[in-house]
């Protein structure tokens, strides 16, 4: 090893585990120092997780001496990645803040912290660690490319410097007090945000360019308002109450994934009629997911509904998963609404229907259905070459809904 070019041996380091590479330090005296030089520092804890309190103790100190004792060797040359994944609260905030002036004051490009790491979210009312933002700018030029947080809290501001080159920010189950709209316009070369069941922000307004941004997902926020400047935009992906959606010059959309489930039944009840209607914005995407409860009393009927304001003319492939609470699944004609929102993507290949009927009775309907019952408000489906539909059980509007597609989309293969 140490006869190979010293810009080699990084490399080569690299391609081990952290462990294997600090034990290579054991096989020779002049390969004790090679490791220091290990470019991917990742801590994580067991993931057999445990409720006895003095097991999370052993644990919590072995792995607290662990990244102390690493970091303190580490030379802190060309670090690429430093990642803590372990569950800690504010009160062990001496060692996080040591952690995190290493990897900032060593430049890592990638910075992950995920003081939650468990599925369930934590107990309401733990204070968390604050995540030093201005520590990213701390070292006079950029260097932060992906910057990943969960259960932390932040206080951004416009004036925080140290984000030019970042392309990658998640946050999950992060407290926001702070602009964090005014300080995403320091983030000329973002690509990919994800802001994931995060407090403290009630509009996302974020009035300046963001051109190079391609993924945005926002889930499970109450936020009133989305609006951004996003030419680039292929993905977009929201979960969460129907609200006000602007995504301004996005004409490269690819997918975009709409979800309304377990929102409240009454302000979500036409969660599909706002997809077509009320995010005009979304119209160029390509491939459309809809998530949706549906839940009427008295049942909603397709005179009802709000026509569609927009077409989709580039639309392919349309997948919807709607859950159905009713006790007339017979007389519960929502799901025809398709009959008039299936004609503004005259386009459309593929159709998947995903139905799910929450309902104590199972009577099938055994009346007879032409296709015409539907099809009239319907427009011409030639390009549609494949339905599939799951949670078939022979309801009245199930049927009407089938006959009617089949009627139409003439090119179907059977």
């Amino acid at each position: 090893m140490e006869d190979l070019p010293l810009e080699i041996q990084p490399l080569v380091m690299s391609l081990l585990s952290l462990k294997d590479a600090a034990r290579t330090s054991l096989v020779a005296r002049n390969w004790r120092k090679l490791w220091t030089c290990y470019p991917n520092l990742c801590f994580a804890g067991s993931n057999d997780w445990t409720t006895e309190e003095d097991i999370i103790k052993i644990r919590r100190a072995k792995f607290i001496k662990t990244v102390n004792s690493i970091i303190q060797q580490h030379n802190g040359i060309d670090l690429n990645k430093f990642s803590i994944r372990f569950g800690l609260k504010k009160n062990f905030v001496n060692h996080l803040d040591r952690w995190i002036h290493f990897a900032t004051a060593s430049k890592a490009r990638i910075i992950e912290i995920n003081l939650w790491p468990k599925m369930e979210r934590r107990e309401p009312g733990i204070k968390v660690y604050n995540f030093p933002l201005e520590a990213l700018g701390a070292q006079g030029s950029p260097f932060i490319v992906s910057l990943f947080l969960k259960d932390v809290s932040i206080k951004p501001r416009s004036d925080i410097g140290g984000f030019t080159k970042l392309r990658r920010l998640l946050l999950h189950d992060v407290e926001i007090s702070g602009d964090l709209p005014g300080s995403l316009k320091n983030c000329f070369s973002l690509e990919d945000l994800e802001l994931i069941a995060c407090t403290g922000v009630a509009e996302l307004y974020v009035p300046h360019q963001l051109d190079k941004l391609q993924y945005l997902q926002i889930s499970r926020m109450c936020v009133q308002k989305i609006d951004f400047h996003v030419t680039g935009l292929t993905h977009f992906e929201y979960k969460g109450s129907m609200t006000y959606i602007v995504l301004h010059g996005c004409s490269k959309l690819e997918k975009v994934v709409l979800s309304s489930k377990s929102c409240s039944f009454v302000k979500d009840n036409n969660a599909l009629v706002h997809a077509f209607t009320a995010i005009p914005s979304i119209s160029a995407v390509k491939v459309l997911h809809l998530y949706s409860d549906m839940k009427a009393h008295p049942p909603v009927w397709t005179s009802q509904m709000t026509g569609p304001m927009y077409a989709f003319m580039f639309l392919r492939h349309l997948t919807c998963e709607i859950r159905i609470f009713t006790e007339e699944p017979n007389h519960h004609d929502g799901i025809l609404q398709f009959a008039r929102y299936l004609g503004v993507a005259p386009r459309l290949e593929m159709l998947q229907l995903h139905l799910m009927y929450y309902t104590q009775i199972s009577e099938c309907w055994h009346g007879e259905a032409t296709g015409e019952e539907v099809s009239s408000c319907m427009g011409g489906l030639q390009h549609l070459k494949m339905v599939y539909m799951s949670g078939f059980r022979c309801y009245r509007p199930q049927i009407l809904l089938l006959c009617g597609i089949l009627k139409k989309g003439t090119s179907v293969d059977s």
